[in-house]
């Protein structure tokens, strides 16, 4: 009983503190500053790939647009580490790294999570090769018990 008092505490805390970072993400946009997305806004249990999706949804609910929210994980960060000639946005001569998604995220930025498959540095992956690498990753985990 007293880890489930722990959890709800811990709950309480994580939606006191997630309050406190929206209010931060809001007034830092509504000022004027650039932000990017880091995959640390989601919180507990950040996964990767994953996570990103979350904090996406977060940052329109702190008040951008999913134009702009996007534009924090692609365009800005590629800006933000002098690399948007790289990569950052689809134009030729840049680096093949996109999602494939089956509806538009600047429409809805759930959107973003329907994906039907990623291109990584050129090579192509379907949603069933992506869910067979994940069961691998998870496979090799529960071989590490």
């Amino acid at each position: 009983m007293h880890s489930s008092i722990l959890a709800i505490r811990d709950l309480a805390e994580y939606a006191k503190v997630h309050d406190v970072r929206m209010k931060i993400v809001k007034a830092l946009h509504d000022a004027g500053a650039r932000l990017l997305a880091g995959t640390d806004f989601a919180g507990y249990l950040v996964v990767p790939g994953y996570s990103l999706h979350e904090e996406l949804q977060n940052l329109v609910a702190a008040g951008l647009t999913p134009y702009e929210a996007v534009r924090t994980a692609t365009a800005d960060a590629a800006e933000f580490l002098n690399r948007a000639n790289e990569f950052g946005t689809v134009e030729i001569g840049k680096r093949a790294d996109l999602l494939m998604v089956s509806a538009n995220p600047l429409e809805n930025v759930r959107n973003s999570t329907r994906i039907e498959g990623v291109m990584v540095h050129g090579r192509w992956f379907t949603q069933s090769e992506l869910h067979a690498r994940l069961e691998d990753l998870a496979r090799s985990f529960d071989q590490r018990r």
